[in-house]
Protein backbone atom coordinates (compact mmCIF):
# COMPACT_ATOMS: atom_id res chain seq x y z
CA UNK A 1 0.00 0.00 0.00
CA UNK A 2 1.31 3.49 -0.87
CA UNK A 3 0.88 6.87 0.39
CA UNK A 4 0.59 9.65 -1.26
CA UNK A 5 2.34 13.05 -0.28
CA UNK A 6 0.41 14.68 1.20
CA UNK A 7 2.93 17.78 1.81
CA UNK A 8 1.89 20.14 -0.96
CA UNK A 9 4.38 22.41 -2.74
CA UNK A 10 4.18 25.78 -1.09
CA UNK A 11 2.47 28.08 -2.84
CA UNK A 12 5.23 31.05 -3.65
CA UNK A 13 4.87 34.56 -2.43
CA UNK A 14 4.36 36.29 -5.32
CA UNK A 15 1.25 34.11 -6.32
CA UNK A 16 0.00 35.02 -2.65
CA UNK A 17 0.70 38.31 -2.41
CA UNK A 18 -1.72 38.72 -5.82
CA UNK A 19 -4.09 36.73 -4.27
CA UNK A 20 -4.13 39.11 -1.18
CA UNK A 21 -4.56 42.24 -3.40
CA UNK A 22 -7.66 40.22 -5.31
CA UNK A 23 -9.09 39.19 -2.33
CA UNK A 24 -8.61 42.48 -0.62
CA UNK A 25 -12.50 44.03 -1.33
CA UNK A 26 -13.43 40.42 0.47
CA UNK A 27 -12.38 42.29 3.63
CA UNK A 28 -15.28 45.00 3.35
CA UNK A 29 -17.63 42.70 2.67
CA UNK A 30 -16.50 40.52 5.86
CA UNK A 31 -16.83 43.78 7.51
CA UNK A 32 -20.29 44.68 6.29
CA UNK A 33 -21.21 41.07 7.24
CA UNK A 34 -20.06 41.81 10.88
CA UNK A 35 -21.43 44.98 11.29
CA UNK A 36 -24.75 43.31 9.88
CA UNK A 37 -24.59 41.12 12.34
CA UNK A 38 -24.31 42.90 15.51
CA UNK A 39 -25.77 46.15 14.65
CA UNK A 40 -29.03 45.58 12.49
CA UNK A 41 -29.58 42.17 12.66
CA UNK A 42 -29.32 38.93 11.80
CA UNK A 43 -32.76 38.81 9.04
CA UNK A 44 -30.73 41.93 6.91
CA UNK A 45 -27.50 39.19 6.19
CA UNK A 46 -27.78 38.68 2.42
CA UNK A 47 -26.61 35.23 0.57
CA UNK A 48 -24.24 37.37 -1.16
CA UNK A 49 -22.46 38.61 1.90
CA UNK A 50 -22.20 34.97 3.42
CA UNK A 51 -20.76 33.63 0.00
CA UNK A 52 -17.97 36.04 -0.64
CA UNK A 53 -17.15 36.35 3.04
CA UNK A 54 -16.91 32.53 2.79
CA UNK A 55 -14.50 33.21 -0.38
CA UNK A 56 -12.53 36.09 1.17
CA UNK A 57 -11.69 33.82 4.81
CA UNK A 58 -10.40 30.94 2.28
CA UNK A 59 -8.54 33.39 0.11
CA UNK A 60 -6.62 34.53 3.46
CA UNK A 61 -6.32 31.46 4.41
CA UNK A 62 -4.21 30.60 1.36
CA UNK A 63 -2.30 34.12 1.51
CA UNK A 64 -1.46 32.96 5.45
CA UNK A 65 -0.89 29.12 5.50
CA UNK A 66 0.98 29.04 1.98
CA UNK A 67 -0.59 25.94 0.73
CA UNK A 68 -4.03 25.07 0.21
CA UNK A 69 -6.29 23.22 2.38
CA UNK A 70 -6.17 19.35 2.88
CA UNK A 71 -9.25 18.09 1.89
CA UNK A 72 -9.25 14.18 2.35
CA UNK A 73 -10.32 12.04 0.31
CA UNK A 74 -11.88 8.02 0.85
CA UNK A 75 -10.28 5.49 -0.67
CA UNK A 76 -12.18 2.51 -2.17
CA UNK A 77 -10.21 -0.63 -1.78
CA UNK A 78 -9.73 -3.75 0.09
Amino acid sequence: MTKENTNSAPIPANVRVMIALVASPTLMVIGMLFYTLFITGWQFVSISMIIFSLLGFFAYYVVIAGKLPAIRHKKNGS
